[in-house]
């Protein structure tokens, strides 16, 4: 790998070059059309795990509910929650509203504009903070996503593998470059990433179109498709499950996961165990999820309507105030297509 001075000038060069190609190429986000620090956080802990199109639908309903700070936190975690339901990795809505209560607490309900104050709140790295003082406050800030990565790997012909030594401080200091030679750091940094997620993709990238093809060293070695190689996939851990779906009418009994530890402080259906003996019990189906870094499988089970167990609630599970993972939607679904089935079973009879 060259040493990174001889990138410079072409790193200089990509900046001017981006910042003239992004706006005509941009796409109609509703983050983007009224830019506020509040605004652009709440855009990237919601992109951090979620596809654009998702977001991008239940973005504006989302800051409807919590235009501020202070009223993500007057509103409760519990709140944020159950507004985040189907957007999965929940863990991104309890760091969001602690970085809410951090902002009030600490910083008199103004989110910080700089980098550095960013990366304290809770939730928040290098990059996501970044992300912020740059494109939302115009702070000449480096920036390094999946996108960022595969744009200036395949511009300096780095064929180095995601995670080898050196090769992220490597990138960051090509961010740092790239951000230092631009005129106007929000439009440069943006329009990279874009770049990344609409000409510079993964396995189809449109090179006749890519406004750094002149200086791109893949494409002139012919590389395109072979940079970045693919990082080693880890193997997912197999996690089982077992739980119990009880019935009253249009009513679920759901219990509150732990504090901690996957799916936290989501509503679910409780463990069968605690819910209906073995010979009460009659199996329903398997539900399958894949999250990052797990293979979770459930079985899921039927059981008499049961009136109290520990943290038990009865609810409709379409009530908009419940927090529920994708993973317990598709229980729901399951348990919802049996009693369908057996309903029709019934009438038939």
């Amino acid at each position: 790998m060259p040493p990174l001075s001889e990138h410079g000038d072409r790193l200089a060069w990509s900046a001017g070059q981006i910042t003239r190609w992004f706006p005509s190429a941009a796409r109609d986000l509703p983050w983007r059309r009224q830019r506020t620090p509040w605004r652009a956080l709440v855009s990237e802990f919601m992109l951090q795990q979620t596809q654009v199109s998702r977001v991008a639908e239940r973005f504006e309903p989302f800051l409807k509910d919590f235009p501020t700070p202070a009223a993500m936190v007057d509103a409760g975690e519990d709140a944020v929650l159950a507004k985040w339901s189907g957007m999965g990795y929940y863990r991104r809505a309890r760091m969001l509203h602690a970085a809410a209560v951090a902002i009030v607490e600490n910083h008199h309900q103004i989110v910080p504009v700089d980098a550095s104050t960013l990366e304290t709140l809770p939730g928040i790295g290098r990059y996501t903070a970044g992300a912020i003082a740059s494109i939302a406050c115009g702070q000449s800030t480096p920036i390094v996503d999946g996108n960022v990565d595969r744009v200036f790997s395949r511009l300096t012909g780095d064929d180095s593998v995601p995670g080898t030594k050196g090769r992220e401080a490597r990138r960051w200091a090509e961010a740092e470059l790239y951000v230092s030679a631009a005129k106007q750091p929000e439009v440069a940094n943006e329009g990279l990433m874009e770049l990344g997620a609409l000409v510079c993709q993964p396995k189809s990238a449109q090179c006749l179109i890519c406004p750094l093809a002149e200086q791109c060293q893949a494409l002139h070695m012919g590389r395109v498709h072979e940079i970045p190689p693919p990082k080693p996939r880890a193997q997912k851990k197999l996690m089982q499950m077992e739980v119990g779906i009880s019935w009253s009418g249009q009513k679920m009994l759901l219990i509150q996961r732990p504090d901690k530890g996957l799916f936290a402080k989501t509503m679910f259906p409780p463990d069968v165990d605690g819910l209906c003996p073995p010979k009460d019990r009659r199996l329903i189906g398997e539900v399958r999820h894949q999250t990052t870094h797990r293979d979770v499988r459930v079985l899921v089970y039927a059981c008499p309507p049961k009136r109290k167990i520990p943290g038990g609630v009865w609810k409709r599970p379409d009530d908009e105030g419940l927090a529920l993972t994708s993973l317990a939607s598709k229980i729901i679904a399951l348990s919802q297509q049996d009693q369908a089935e057996g309903s029709t079973d019934s009438t038939s009879s």
